[in-house]
């Protein structure tokens, strides 16, 4: 009896969903903060800013990084990375609105004097592939994107960037290789007018690839101040 008490027990809890981590404002806020941000001077390649050096020498960028500033609010290990997993892949959108709020906050606090006098930006999220959304049922970025630009009183174009075409996912390809699998895939809505100053926002910074992409087609459509921020960023 007992055993077939058990084995009946272990199948009901085989058909349920994994657990997810909590994900309520005050469990997120005591996530580890990312003290690692990265600034970029017209012509330079990327620099480490007041965080301090990165642990390990990041990798080479072969051209100069199309965007002014980078800003992540966690770094991307143990509870943060579970977290953000659970957001893009167990359903947890509903943490999105606490990623807008605690970038809100961090705008109006401690990122104050990282932006530029009369910044007013349009908040532009990175996009992803279609087959991702259809699995998903939505873009993360973007619903962070919504509520942020609500928040901050600026306007938000969550379908100004597009995928081009289909690229192999940036999870688990080697540094070098991220820069030429994101080579040509995005493009701006057909018609859309960029605006000069846009907020990027992405849920992980790991190499940069993906978000200077973005960055560079952005420019070319006439983007004049870019500002990338990130849930995390990968300490490489």
């Amino acid at each position: 009896m007992y055993r077939t008490v058990s084995g009946e027990i272990s199948l009901l809890r085989s058909l349920l969903p994994p657990p997810t981590p909590d994900l309520s404002y005050d469990a997120v806020g005591a996530w580890p903060p990312c003290r690692e941000e990265t600034t970029v001077s017209p012509g330079d390649l990327a620099t480490t800013g007041a965080g301090g050096p990165l642990p390990v020498e990041p990798p080479p960028c072969p051209r100069p990084r199309p965007f002014e500033l980078a800003l992540s609010l966690f770094a991307y290990e143990e509870n943060v990375r579970e977290g953000i997993r659970a957001a893009k892949y167990a359903g947890r959108s509903d943490v999105a609105r606490i990623f807008a709020l605690r970038f809100f906050e961090a705008i109006r606090g401690g990122w104050a004097d990282r932006f530029p006098t009369g910044f007013r930006p349009t908040v532009v999220p990175v996009p992803i592939r279609p087959g991702k959304y259809f699995r998903r049922g939505y873009n993360l970025p973007a619903l962070v994107a919504l509520p942020l630009g609500r928040l901050a009183g600026w306007p938000c174009d969550p379908l100004l960037l597009r995928r081009a075409g289909e690229r192999r996912p940036q999870a688990g390809l080697p540094l070098a290789a991220r820069n030429e699998n994101v080579r040509g895939a995005f493009t701006v809505r057909s018609g859309a007018q960029v605006p000069r100053q846009v907020l990027l926002v992405d849920d992980v910074y790991t190499s940069g690839a993906t978000v200077a992409a973005c960055a560079r087609k952005l420019k070319t459509g006439g983007a004049e101040h870019i500002v990338v921020l990130t849930v995390a960023r990968a300490i490489l």
